[in-house]
């Protein structure tokens, strides 16, 4: 009898013990997340294991001499190989097995990696630079491979680099103090009309003033570990670009060859040139008529599209819209070779202008399909009392199939205005951005500054994109404003801007971690639609709210907002884990005046059609309820 009473006891210790030790594993996470530059821990890594004949790279540490070259090489190496396999390397100068890092005496265009005596000997030179031989090595060798990649004595990795041009051989000094605006500029020029790649010396650091022009690159682009310092405190055009990675060629009107069309059409009804995005506007039509203190009387209906040769519309990029009529439209023929966009460790001194909309676009633009920006580094300095906002320091416009990997960015500080209704408002303001992308991927990226931080304005801001997709990402928001069609976020965290959003498609949602007062936000000031699926599956939620759902809509049924709003039609949740005691609603009440079937809505939110729910846990006692709201849901709650 005793003994059971003591395992009786046991269990129900147990019990009780069992949310405390969550809400320990919640205060690391907080920890982790304040330190900034927070990785996702779901990041898929090709490799399991380095090792050098069978020793792993653990017992290894890197030797090199003093100098910028020579750290920036080694951190180069200690970053790449965490990359491929999460594991960095030590730094040190004297060890047993090292990978020793030294300058080449002569052939400065060579860069060499060998392994001879169970030791790894690096070699580059201070013109083409190691850390780029590093890089190289890592994308053609480490990243292809798979399982334990083992260095065995006698193998070499030799590259040699040609066929480039550097900034200094157009004047530039790169002290961090000269303006190198100018021979930044000449160099891209020259590289465009001869096809050239563009490097930059690693050791550099680059100051451009704020001259209103614009570097355009069309050529590949290697910054490596050069620095970049943006000064916005003087400029002369706040909507000039710093850099535009630009398409070989320009958009071409084609409205008049493009006759009305509906939703389901599969052919523009006239051949084009050769693959294009299409970006379609009928001015006779308002859409996204937004509500709220940022109200305005919406945006001429607009559509991307991507095109074939004769016609023919993707089948991943249907209309969303009926064109009755065809104002405007542009075909962007899209470039299919890869462009490449390396490195480079950016730092915008902020402007410190009037807190008003007047946004700034001093950063890089890709306006160029097939395009590739990995590894660039972008923080902010400088952010004092007043500020104007940021359109993005990455801004994917008209362009398709663009990958952004490896990047860091920066949340830059809010600021407060008077918005249009006559209130104060909090201004976006953003470091990533996306406006008639299709395709677009960001992969393993993430922030410098704490995501969960709600002094700073979430990290990202998009509309009419098309198959939108974080992978690896770890970022304060995801965001849709003027719709999305198709939304993926796998293997990723995002902070108290949550995954905000509205469209059509389906919204895939996996193996993601969410810290916000909302596990998705569909954004009321666009009356909270989605027409199409929500999938949730093997996702955390953290909720930083008190009165906290999986998926928040806000609609009250009298504003017309330019198009039928939706709830999502379809939602499958399978495999979530919310950190809260008690019960949890996957929906909030929508309309808290629509409580009958005899509710009279001037504009009637389409309620969801099929809901399914497994898998489900939370931090202790409760279970998760469709909602409150029985009338909009009566076809859930039973």
């Amino acid at each position: 009898m005793f003994s059971r009473i003591i395992a009786f006891i046991m269990c129900v210790v147990s019990a009780v013990a069992a949310p405390f030790s969550q809400l320990f594993s919640e205060f690391e996470l907080k920890s982790e997340l304040a330190k900034g530059s927070y990785e996702s821990p779901y990041i898929v890594r090709p490799l399991d294991g380095i090792t050098v004949n069978g020793v792993s790279v653990d017992e290894y540490c890197i030797a090199a001499p003093q100098g910028t070259l020579y750290t920036n090489a080694a951190q180069t190496l200690c970053d790449e190989f965490y990359k491929a396999c999460g594991k960095r390397i030590d730094t040190g100068k004297n060890a047993e097995k090292a990978f020793i890092i030294n300058e080449a005496l002569n052939d400065d265009d060579f860069f060499s990696l060998k392994v001879e005596n169970g030791n790894i000997r690096i070699t580059g030179s201070s013109k083409s630079g190691i850390s780029r031989g590093i890089t190289a090595f890592a994308d053609e060798v480490l990243l292809c491979a798979q399982g334990i990649y083992d260095f065995k004595d006698g193998y070499e990795f030799n590259k040699t680099f040609a066929d480039y041009v550097t900034y200094e051989a157009f004047g530039a000094v790169g002290d961090g103090k000269t303006d190198d605006f100018e021979a930044i500029i000449k160099a891209h020029e020259y590289a465009n009309e001869n096809g050239l790649s563009v490097f930059a010396k690693e050791t550099a650091t680059y100051y451009i003033g704020g001259a209103g022009k614009t570097a355009c690159i069309m050529t590949d682009t290697d910054w490596s570990t050069a620095r970049f310092i943006i000064d916005d405190t003087q400029i002369e055009n706040r909507s000039a670009w710093v850099f535009n990675i630009a398409p070989s060629q320009g958009g071409i009107n084609i409205a008049e060859k493009v006759s009305p069309l509906k939703s389901d059409a599969k052919n523009i009804g006239t051949p084009l040139d050769g693959k294009s995005l299409v970006v379609l506007t009928d001015s006779n039509v308002k859409r996204y008529i937004r509500k709220g203190a940022n109200q305005n009387s919406g945006s001429n209906q607009t559509d991307v599209i991507l095109v074939h040769e004769n016609g023919d519309i993707s089948p991943d990029t249907p209309l969303i819209w009926d064109f009755d009529s065809i104002t405007a439209a542009t075909a962007y023929p899209v470039d299919t070779e890869i462009l490449t966009v390396k490195g480079g460790r950016f730092t915008t001194l902020a402007n410190n202008a009037a807190s008003e909309y007047n946004y700034y676009s001093r950063g890089i633009q890709v306006r160029r399909s097939n395009t590739v920006i990995d590894g660039l580094y972008h923080d902010i300095k400088n952010e004092g009392k007043t500020g104007a906002p940021y359109s993005a320091f990455v801004s994917l416009s008209c362009c398709a199939d663009v990958t952004v990997r490896n990047c860091t960015f920066t949340g830059h500080k809010k600021y407060s205005t008077t918005g249009s209704a006559g209130t104060s408002v909090t201004m976006g303001t953003y470091d990533i951005g996306a406006a008639t992308a299709v395709n677009a991927k960001f992969i393993n990226c993430n922030q410098t500054n704490d995501i969960t931080d709600i002094d700073y304005w979430g990290i990202a801001g998009t509309n009419y994109c098309k198959n939108l997709v974080y992978d690896g990402c770890a970022l304060s928001r995801f965001d849709a404003h003027q719709g999305v069609l198709n939304a993926t976020v796998i293997n990723s965290v995002l902070g108290h801007h949550g995954i905000k959003l509205i469209g059509s498609g389906t919204a895939l949602i996996e193996n993601t971690t969410v810290l916000a007062e909302d596990f998705v936000d569909l954004r009321p000031d666009y009356g909270s639609s989605w027409n199409g699926d929500f999938i949730i599956r093997n996702c955390k939620f953290y909720p930083t709210g008190i009165s906290s759902h999986i998926i928040k809509a806000e609609n009250s049924e009298d504003h017309d907002f330019g198009y039928t709003c939706y709830l999502p039609q379809r939602v499958e949740v399978d495999g979530l884990y919310v950190h809260r005691i008690g019960n949890n609603y996957l929906f909030n009440e929508v309309n808290s005046k629509h409580k009958s079937d005899s509710y009279n809505a001037e504009h009637p939110v389409v309620p969801s059609q099929e809901i399914t729910v497994k898998d489900f846990s939370n931090l202790f006692f409760g279970e998760l309820r469709v909602s409150k709201n029985k009338a909009m849901f009566k076809a859930q709650i039973s």
